[in-house]
């Protein structure tokens, strides 16, 4: 027998050995709301089809919780890749980008997409829903795996479980389709109550509840400047021929890698120059360029960078940072728990900043805020700034693009960037990679190599930072004039070796520790690259540090 602790409820379970979690569920949690998607077993992240094989702790996951909802889109997905399968047996589904809260799809159906066709396949979508389909958890041995992907003609499948590096591999299986999926999967159809499938040429838009509604779906929303970037990014992997992990894999066991490397850095470089250039003929009327992006976007190093091609078209801007216009730490508004809240654009004396900005266009010395971070305290620095004839001034930091914070300046008079990091590669057909994901590890490589701070120092505060961004800036972007991409195609790679370590160093009691195993699963399929590969001034050293140079 096995005894289990319940840490939801506080209750004890003597049950048989190979009981499914689900079965415990629904015996305990049958009738609740929202219903339970998943669970925490002795500390580890796992569908509800997993049997019990030993004593310990068991807390669950709801669907109105981030888990529980990756767990439906993940399901979401596999449901339209089931219904396209049994409507068009040769069909594909291939899951582009995220859409805000929906993802963009494409679909290989033997001819173009139509509205009828997209009509049948959510009618289909909801007879399987309809049906409460099972979701069947099965562990293969990677070879087995590997052959069944190839009797399916799923090659992508296969080379990406050949370097996973695993002797078992977790897979799925719902009717004829079976799949690999990063992540547990709800344990049927039936769960999948709230979904949307619409046209959206030349894909579909598969639309999904939120975390905090897992019955309702959000208004959806156009975000065409956000849908063109991404269209961009994978029109380039698929120029450069690396639009998948094996791709990027293969480059560097052909040590053809550098090829890759050179021609990212140069792209984002051109872009940049692009940016510069069109400022510079808009001059004099763009007076401030308005810098924002969520956290681990690299505003720092986009900014110095664009700073020097500023100067190479003649321009020679002021910089400033949003950071040195923080109240004192005492002044600083507060959230409902006691803590600072520094996400808020309150915490930003938006008076100062504007006399500032209005002093400086106005020819006059200025000597610019400054914010000590350790002392909580503001200062001014003794050297006055003056600014040049028709020279811009370059302002970076999390509310730059809110016209509340520039509420003195018309808005021909900015320029707006927003910085994303929209991968341009995937793991394969169906799993994409996160952008929050990529932040995350660029951002726990930063805090440990620069700020002195642990993995579990960034985690900690990840999720509030993720709130801040939602609230600060997404709902922004799309009024920017710009959407600058810095993520890299290769940076995963390089960020692994780097980062596993740091995720590996959390012990199995830490309540971050399935994410922490999450995040090395997901890494896992990448090939480790060399830091000497990316150049001094790329922007992924800002998280990584700079070059070292041989003795």
């Amino acid at each position: 027998m096995i005894t289990l602790h319940d840490k939801t409820n506080g209750k004890t379970y003597t049950l048989k050995e190979g009981t499914t979690l689900l079965q415990l569920c629904s015996e305990h949690y049958g009738d609740a709301e929202p219903r339970i998607a998943a669970a925490l077993y002795n500390n580890e992240f796992v569908g509800l089809q997993t049997k019990v094989r030993e004593d310990g702790d068991i807390s669950w996951f709801s669907m109105a919780t981030l888990e529980g909802n990756q767990c439906l889109v993940r399901t979401a997905i596999m449901l339209l890749v089931r219904a396209v399968s049994d409507l068009y047996p040769q069909g594909k589904v291939f899951v582009k980008h995220a859409l805000r809260k929906s993802l963009y799809c494409e679909l290989d159906i033997g001819h173009t997409v139509t509205y009828r066709d997209v009509e049948s396949i959510k009618r289909r979508m909801q007879e399987i829903v309809a049906q409460d389909e099972p979701i069947t958890q099965v562990v293969l041995s990677a070879e087995t795996a590997m052959d069944m992907c190839r009797n399916r003609h799923m090659e992508r499948e296969a080379e990406l479980l050949r370097h996973v590096g695993l002797k078992n591999v977790m897979t799925y299986q719902c009717g004829q389709v079976f799949d690999y999926y990063m992540g547990p999967m709800l344990p049927s159809m039936g769960y999948l109550t709230c979904f949307n499938l619409r046209s959206y040429a030349p894909g579909v838009i598969l639309e999904t509840p939120k975390v905090d509604n897992p019955n309702e779906l959000p208004p959806y929303k156009e975000i065409p400047k956000m849908a063109r970037l991404f269209l961009d990014a994978e029109e380039w992997g698929r120029i450069v021929r690396c639009q998948y992990v094996s791709d990027l894999n293969r480059y560097i066991a052909d040590e053809t890698i550098q090829d890759i490397v050179d021609m990212a850095e140069a792209l984002q470089e051109k872009k940049m120059a692009e940016i510069a250039d069109y400022i510079v003929r808009q001059r004099p009327k763009i007076k401030v360029i308005l810098i924002a992006g969520p956290s681990s976007a690299g505003k720092t190093t986009f900014c110095k960078r664009l700073t020097t091609q500023l100067r190479v078209v003649g321009l020679r801007p002021v910089k400033i940072s949003l950071d040195d216009y923080f109240y004192n730490r005492e002044d600083t508004p507060k959230n409902p728990d006691g803590s600072y809240d520094f996400e808020s654009l309150r915490a930003i004396d938006i008076p100062l900043f504007n006399q500032q900005i209005d002093e400086l266009q106005q020819g006059r010395d200025v000597c610019l805020s400054r914010f000590d971070f350790v002392s909580g305290k503001r200062y001014f620095d003794e050297k006055p700034v003056h600014l040049e004839l028709e020279q811009p001034i370059v302002v970076e930091g999390l509310h730059a693009l809110n016209d509340s914070l520039t509420y003195m300046l018309p808005r021909y008079e900015k320029y707006k960037i927003t910085l994303g990091v929209l991968t341009q590669i995937r793991i394969n057909d169906h799993n994409r990679i996160s952008t929050a994901d990529t932040r995350i590890i660029r951002r726990m490589v930063r805090d440990q190599q620069f700020r002195n701070r642990g993995p579990l120092d960034t985690m900690d505060i990840w999720a509030d930072v993720r709130r801040g961004e939602e609230v600060n800036i997404y709902p922004y972007q799309e009024d920017a004039d710009t959407i600058f991409n810095t993520a890299l195609p290769y940076e995963l790679s390089v960020l692994k070796p780097y980062a596993e370590p740091l995720l590996r160093s959390i012990d199995k009691e830490s309540s971050h520790y399935a994410e922490a195993q999450r995040l090395l699963k997901f890494l896992n399929p990448f090939k480790g690259l060399d830091a000497s590969v990316v150049p001094s001034n790329s922007l992924l050293r800002e998280f990584i540090g700079p070059e070292r140079k041989q003795p």
